[in-house]
């Protein structure tokens, strides 16, 4: 069993917080999810996780990477044989805005037969942490390489090359990123990118499995959470107001049903 906790290198863009292999997993419930970007690939036996009302069970070499504050939980298949992971933890400037790489979804599932690769990303990153003294500069760069090649996981599930990614989808896309604080509709996206609503929903769901409505409420709840933590001044409704939403009330209610927790508490446990 090999740990570090606690790593204090804030002033890298990204780097590792937490990190360990061949960790002894027990039971892990967390209703307000974890407040930085979390990596978990099973090493030896299986282990259940469930994210809301998804459930993926994760047998050797399979991983799932779990965006900040979304609720989850997890435990060994079989106790009497045990669960052995990797764990990692990620934090930084780059790691904060993470959620644009994997299209703002709440994780992103490596399957065992592309798992290899990270796990032998994570040796060396810990290899360089069992070294006196630590290059930290080094630990950056193979934080952000692991935490880079987690998000092309996700990338890779999705036909960037297709034409209609490249002329509809990615400029939506583009624009709801650039506009999500504005009182934004899916209709003036559509108009943007010159097709119907109808027509620009049917693309996202075929492309990337989301609805366009879905992607901006992602990026909205996702800017809130990082309102709540770093602006610890700024009531809910003011809040609300600089993520998208014009109605406080309705804001907190969406909020609550996509985190598990009202946008106070949110801010309470992740601080």
């Amino acid at each position: 069993m090999r740990a570090y906790f606690n790593l204090d290198a804030q002033e890298f863009p990204v780097t590792v917080e937490h990190i360990g292999a061949e960790w002894q997993q027990d039971q892990i419930i967390r209703y307000q999810g974890f407040p930085h970007f979390h990596w978990l690939q099973t090493q030896h036996g299986s282990g259940n996780f469930w994210i809301g009302n998804k459930h993926l069970v994760l047998p050797p070499n399979a991983g799932v990477l779990v965006s900040p504050g979304i609720p989850h939980r997890y435990e060994p298949v079989n106790q009497n044989e045990g669960w052995e992971v990797i764990f990692v933890t990620f934090q930084g400037k780059f790691a904060e805005d993470f959620n644009q790489q994997i299209m703002n979804r709440e994780y992103v599932y490596i399957a065992p037969e592309r798992g290899a690769k990270f796990t032998q990303q994570v040796e060396k990153i810990i290899e360089n942490l069992d070294q006196q003294p630590v290059d930290n500069e080094w630990v950056s760069a193979l934080s952000y390489y692991l935490l880079l090649s987690l998000g092309h996981e996700e990338m890779y599930h999705v036909d960037v090359n297709h034409p209609d990614f490249k002329r509809y989808v990615k400029p939506a896309m583009n624009y709801i990123s650039e506009n999500f604080t504005d009182h934004l509709t899916i209709t003036a996206v559509a108009k943007h990118v010159n097709v119907t609503p109808q027509y620009l929903d049917r693309l996202f769901q075929k492309i990337i499995n989301l609805s366009p409505k879905e992607y901006l409420l992602q990026i909205r709840i996702n800017h809130a959470k990082k309102l709540l933590v770093s602006q610890k001044h700024l009531r809910v409704v003011a809040v609300a107001n600089e993520s998208g939403f014009r109605d406080a009330a309705y804001f907190s209610r969406v909020f609550k049903r996509k985190t598990g927790v009202t946008p106070l508490n949110f801010r309470k446990w992740q601080t």
